[in-house]
């Protein structure tokens, strides 16, 4: 059995990563690792405001960690089951 705080635990993950753009963002973060906000940008055509939120998100609930270098902000994944979850849904996609 899974303990009642494991799976609230999950339930706030998969809540979290439970938008399109927060998985692109996982995605390119797992393809390519460290990557800074305007790095990111880029990679995912999307602008800085909403980025800025998306990456806010998942660093409040411990799916993503930042460090700072001079001007720049870069982020990397600190929780690796987001990774398990995007390996699954690759493997049982259509």
């Amino acid at each position: 059995m899974i303990s009642p705080k494991k799976i609230q635990q999950a339930a706030r993950v998969l809540k979290t990563i439970g938008h399109p753009d927060r998985l692109k963002i996982i995605e390119a973060l797992k393809k390519n690792g460290e990557m800074s906000v305007s790095e990111l940008m880029g990679a995912l055509a999307m602008g800085q405001a909403p980025l800025s939120k998306h990456l806010a998100v998942m660093k409040r609930q411990h799916i993503l960690k930042s460090k700072v270098h001079g001007n720049y902000r870069y982020y990397s994944i600190l929780n690796a089951n987001v990774v398990n979850v995007l390996k699954c849904m690759q493997r049982h996609g259509d």
